[in-house]
């Protein structure tokens, strides 16, 4: 596929998804009070990959003073139909974030949602956590949020469970591919959308960066932040090679 090709086929893909991306991803409270954890009144967060808001303006509502960016114009605008008047949200490449928001310094940073690996590379992903590093307080805290590639990629995992919200007619389905050569799982998506008895369906595929868990740990200590934490979930429940997921925070 030429590159041109591909450029149209995946930002039509985000464009569909994002008209449907709190359907297919709604608010968890899980995770909002993971969030909410040990925040003070009136902190200010800075949400990376923030996508169409949910839990930007979930913190904003409770009193923190927020910025969102996120590289998809459509989901920013939904972002701001939702909430703008809560929240300050971006069109933006959070790895330029630094240089976007420059002067200003946070309590809280966090990128969730398998974002940070959807990066170019490994050094891309070292040089973001250095720069949230830089720009929080001191006490400032930074968490991560990604499936646990060990899993992944210890047990051949071939799919993320199917998505299909019955009663909104939508459908979303995830294949992993390893590729054990290049360190990357090719993600294979499809989006189904049925309405008025058609239905629609669109393709995407994109390369992720199969970070393990020692390896982006190890980049939190590179960064230089301290105490540490891993869990494998917003329920804080103990990290195994078996957890889905892995979320990381770290503080400065």
């Amino acid at each position: 596929m030429l590159l041109k090709d591909y450029n149209q086929t995946f930002m039509k893909f985000y464009r569909e998804l994002s008209k449907v991306y709190d359907i297919v991803f709604p608010r968890d409270d899980t995770t909002l009070k993971y969030l909410c954890k040990n925040l003070k009144g009136n902190s200010k967060v800075l949400d990376l990959a923030c996508g169409t808001g949910t839990y930007s303006i979930a913190l904003a509502q409770r009193g923190h003073r927020v910025d969102g960016i996120d590289l998809g114009e459509e989901m920013i605008t939904q972002a701001k139909g939702k909430g703008g008047l809560f929240a300050d949200f971006v069109v933006g490449d959070m790895t330029k974030a630094k240089d976007i928001f420059i002067g200003k310094k946070y309590d809280f940073v966090f990128c969730i949602g398998n974002s940070i690996v959807h990066l170019k590379n490994k050094e891309k992903i070292q040089q973001l956590i250095k720069d949230d590093y830089d720009i929080l307080i001191d006490d400032g805290s930074l968490v991560i949020q990604i499936i646990n590639f060990d899993r992944v990629i210890e047990n051949n995992i071939k799919s993320l469970p199917r998505i299909y919200r019955a009663e909104k007619g939508v459908e979303f389905i995830r294949n992993y591919n390893y590729l054990e050569n290049e360190n990357k799982i090719e993600f294979n998506t499809e989006l189904i959308i049925s309405k008025d008895g058609k239905e629609d369906k669109y393709e995407n595929s994109v390369d992720l960066i199969a970070l393990k868990m020692e390896e982006l740990k190890a980049m939190f200590v590179n960064a230089g932040f301290k105490n540490i934490d891993i869990f494998g979930g917003f329920n804080e429940e103990r990290y195994g090679e078996d957890s889905f997921a892995l979320v990381i925070k770290g503080v400065k």
